[in-house]
């Protein structure tokens, strides 16, 4: 989670525009030696060509009152989310997770047992999805931080070869699709820090504490053909921009199609759809394909599966995304969220 008010750099540039900024140094620097990069900077998950094969490489980190509150004190849940953070990246690709590397940021006078319970968590999250723990750093720290980088290797796609799933690769009449519901992490998050008792709220709670890594689904996506997609990890309608824009296309959503949660309805009423449009930390996947391929995989992935939206041309700006309701008209809900937004870095 991101918590309410915490942005990086304040007033300075987003988030997304500093990755934007120093992904164009890191071109312009890897121009000479790009050969060995197959997959650079502005997916889930880099891939690189080595003599082994193919590797995905990712990282992500948790910060001490942005991503997390210490005073909580749910070590395990914190490492929990920490490690399928990273694993929802692998996920994102389409391949399968194989080492990761842990560097603590450790504040004097912390406990080590507040570090072993976070180890507990993050290696009952490897057990269950894949990968292992082989290393990492520990260093002395004003604000206690966990960094994971996480290894892994491309399956073979239906042509015999390594694939994995990238941004880039939407095409125009490309049915636009997500995996399970929405809006669930979000919702418990708003729980967690309004304190309201409401009933049914502890099931959010623990959908924001304990989401799942698609691994599995996203490697079955890819070994049947899809090439464009990535995990909903900053909320449906800013990852389906990011989508756009990487792909140079624009994308048409229909909002009555979007798996809301249903735990959110009791709790939240109306306000359920917001948490699904702009929520983040579902950690479901989103992706493109022609919709052969899309009926293909709803044959075999029953029930997991559920079409939004196409990647179309003309009407709607370039890297632009439109929501409308079910009379045809545009929805203004997701550019006026008043929830607190959490976005995973």
């Amino acid at each position: 989670m991101i918590l309410p008010s915490q942005n990086i750099g304040g007033q300075n540039p987003s988030e997304f525009e500093l990755i934007s900024r120093l992904a164009e140094l890191c071109d312009d620097v890897n121009n000479s030696t790009s050969g060995s990069i197959l997959t650079g900077i502005g997916d889930d998950a880099s891939v690189v060509s080595t003599t082994a094969g193919e590797i995905l490489l990712t990282t992500d980190a948790m910060v001490d009152g942005v991503h997390f509150r210490s005073k909580d004190k749910r070590w395990k849940d914190f490492g929990w989310k920490c490690a399928v953070s990273n694993l929802s990246d692998i996920a994102a690709m389409g391949g399968v997770p194989d080492h990761a590397l842990v560097t603590l940021g450790v504040p004097v006078g912390t406990s080590p047992d507040s570090y072993e319970e976070l180890y507990v968590g993050m290696n009952h999250a490897f057990d269950k999805f894949g990968g292992k723990i082989v290393g990492g750093d520990v260093v002395s720290s004003p604000v206690m931080f966990i960094n994971l980088a996480i290894t892994g290797h491309a399956l073979a796609g239906p042509n015999g070869n390594p694939s994995w799933m990238t941004r880039d690769a939407a095409s125009v009449g490309d049915l636009v699709c997500v995996t399970g519901p929405l809006g669930g992490s979000s919702g418990g998050l708003e729980s967690l820090l309004s304190g309201k008792n409401k009933r049914g709220k502890e099931v959010l709670i623990n959908r924001h504490f304990h989401p799942t890594p698609r691994i599995k689904l996203g490697q079955k996506l890819v070994q049947l053909g899809v090439k464009c997609g990535m995990d909903i990890s900053d909320g449906l309608v800013d990852d389906l921009k990011k989508l756009a824009r990487s792909s140079n296309t624009s994308i048409l959503i229909d909002m009555s199609a979007i798996p809301v949660d249903s735990k959110l309805l009791p709790i939240f009423g109306p306000e359920s759809i917001e948490h699904a449009l702009n929520g983040g930390e579902d950690y479901e996947l989103l992706f493109t394909a022609p919709s052969v391929i899309v009926k293909n995989i709803q044959r075999k992935v029953e029930g997991e599966i559920s079409v939004i939206g196409s990647v179309v041309a003309g009407d709607i700006p370039e890297g632009k995304v439109k929501v409308q309701d079910a009379n045809g008209s545009e929805s203004v809900s997701y550019t006026h969220l008043t929830l607190p937004t959490n976005r995973e870095v």
